[in-house]
């Protein structure tokens, strides 16, 4: 008896579209600003409210989230509708993905240099520091 062959999935090279980067880079800009809005919201709500508690109700979380999350819908509606942010952002898209990433030996090296220079710079200015204060503190004896 012969066992039937395995499927194996079709592998399709995808060509890069900067629109779908895009269009995630503006969803992911809404969820942010959303988050920015709905807390500054509140807290100036909270700010205001401490001054005329009478006029305002108390801060509501919901209600702040929702302002804060409506206008940031509609910020990012608009931007991206508008024609030349979204050009530029699909042109940011394709320079970054030209971009020859460092590979795991290459960032290892380079983030030992970056820790022994640091460790040579903070010895001199450490020395540097510790002359100039005797220097100061046998002035101030004259």
């Amino acid at each position: 008896m012969t066992t039937p062959p395995r499927n194996r999935k079709l592998v399709v090279a995808r060509e890069f579209d900067p629109s779908r980067w895009a269009h995630a880079a503006f969803f992911l800009g809404f969820l942010l600003l959303a988050y920015v809005l709905s807390n500054l919201t509140e807290d100036m709500w909270a700010l205001l409210w401490s001054y005329w508690p009478r006029q305002l109700g108390r801060p509501a979380p919901n209600i702040a989230s929702a302002l804060g999350t409506g206008v940031a819908l509609v910020s990012a509606l608009i931007a991206w509708r508008n024609k030349r942010w979204f050009t530029f952002v699909s042109e940011v898209a394709v320079e970054v993905s030209q971009v020859t990433w460092p590979t795991r030996a290459e960032t290892r090296v380079a983030t030992m240099v970056v820790v022994v220079l640091t460790l040579v710079c903070s010895v001199i200015l450490a020395m540097m520091d510790l002359f100039w204060s005797n220097v100061t503190d046998w002035l101030y004896a004259l």
